[in-house]
C-alpha cells in the first residue's frame, strides 16, 4: 500500500506506549522509501482517512479490517517487516549504526550506506535483534538503570520472547539504591560521583553476578541536574560478558528527557550486539544480501 501523491500515509495507533516505537520506525522506513508518513493517537478509527494501517487493538477493528484496511500487531517485528518490504520496497537496506553525535535516524542510532559501517540488523529494532541474537547463543541478560528507570528492560520485556533472555532488572535511582541491589562501594560514589564510568563499571559487575550478559546506565536526562563538567545530556554507560569484554564509555546525548533516555538504550543494546556479532551479522537473524 503506497500513500497517494499528495496523502500523507497515516500509521494509527491506539493509547499504548509500547507500540510508538515501532512506529517511529517504520514512519522512518517509510521517508527513506519517499513515503510521507504521519503516526496518530486515537481512541477510535473512526475518523482515519486512507490510505493507513492500524497498529495496535482499537474498538471497531473488525469494521476497519472488513473495509479492507489492515491491522498489525505493533510488537511482532518480522510481520511489520514483511508488511513495510512490500508496500515501501527499498533498492538496499541500509546499515545500522549506533552514535550519540552523529545525524540520528531514531535516537543514538544511524542507517548507513549498505556498504557502510555498522551492523546487517535490517533496520531491525535493536532490542529485537538483541533478542534473537542471545536467544540464539542461549544467553540471559540483567540491565542495571538509573536515568532510564528501567527503559531499557521495558523495551525488551514488550517484545514475546523477552523471558527466554531477561532474567532481571535492576532500576537503581538512589546511590542507596546503587550500594544495595548492585554492590557499588560508598567510595566509589563519593570519589566520582553516580555519573562516572568507575560507578558504571561497578553497576555493571554487579548485574554480572546474575547473567551471561549486562548493560548499566547512569545519568543526567534533563532538563535539570547539570553540575559543573557533565551538562545535561551526559550519560554513561556500560555493557558486556560475565567474565568476559567488557566496555564503559561518557558520551553526550543532544534533545530533551525523552531523546537522552531514548538514545543511551539505544546505545547500550547496540553495545551489547556489536559484541555478539563482531562481524556485523547478528546470530538468529537470516543473512539477506542486500536487504531482499
Amino acid at each position: 500500500m503506497h500513500s497517494e501523491r499528495g496523502a500523507p500515509f497515516t500509521l494509527c495507533l491506539p493509547y499504548r506506549p509500547a507500540a510508538l516505537p515501532m512506529a517511529q520506525r517504520l514512519a522512518t522506513w517509510g521517508r527513506l522509501a519517499g513515503v510521507s508518513v504521519r503516526i496518530v493517537l486515537a481512541e477510535s478509527l473512526a475518523e482515519i482517512p486512507a490510505p493507513a494501517v492500524a497498529l495496535g487493538d482499537f474498538p471497531g477493528l473488525d469494521a476497519w479490517r472488513g473495509d479492507g484496511k489492515e491491522f498489525l500487531d505493533p510488537l511482532d517485528w518480522p510481520a511489520l517487516s514483511r508488511w513495510a518490504r512490500t508496500a515501501w520496497p527499498l533498492p538496499a537496506f541500509p546499515r545500522t549504526r549506533f552514535s550519540a553525535d552523529a545525524p540520528l535516524t531514531l535516537p543514538g542510532e544511524e542507517w548507513t550506506a549498505p556498504d557502510g559501517p555498522g551492523l546487517d540488523l535490517e533496520l531491525a529494532p535493536p532490542e529485537w535483534a538483541l533478542l534473537q541474537a542471545a536467544r540464539a547463543r542461549g544467553l540471559s541478560l540483567s540491565t542495571a538503570e538509573s536515568c532510564t528507570a528501567g527503559g531499557v528492560a521495558v523495551r525488551l520485556a514488550a517484545l514475546p520472547g523477552s523471558s527466554s533472555v531477561l532474567f532481571a532488572g535492576h532500576v537503581v535511582y538512589s546511590n542507596l539504591a546503587k550500594e544495595k541491589m548492585l554492590g557499588v562501594r560508598p567510595r566509589t560514589l563519593q570519589q566520582h560521583g553516580a555519573v562516572s564510568e568507575p560507578v558504571v563499571a561497578e553497576m555493571l559487575a554487579g548485574a554480572l553476578c546474575h547473567s551471561d550478559l549486562a548493560i548499566a546506565i547512569s545519568g543526567i536526562a534533563g532538563p535539570g541536574g547539570a553540575v559543573p563538567g557533565k551538562p545535561v545530556g551526559t550519560v554513561c554507560l556500560g555493557w558486556g560478558f560475565r567474565d568476559q569484554a567488557r566496555e564503559v564509555r561518557t558520551l553526550h546525548f543532544p534533545g530533551d528527557r525523552w531523546a537522552v533516555q531514548q538514545g543511551a538504550g539505544t546505545m547500550v543494546l547496540g553495545g551489547l550486539l556489536g559484541l555478539l556479532a563482531p562481524d556485523g551479522h547478528i546470530p538468529g537473524i537470516p543473512a539477506h544480501p542486500h536487504g531482499r
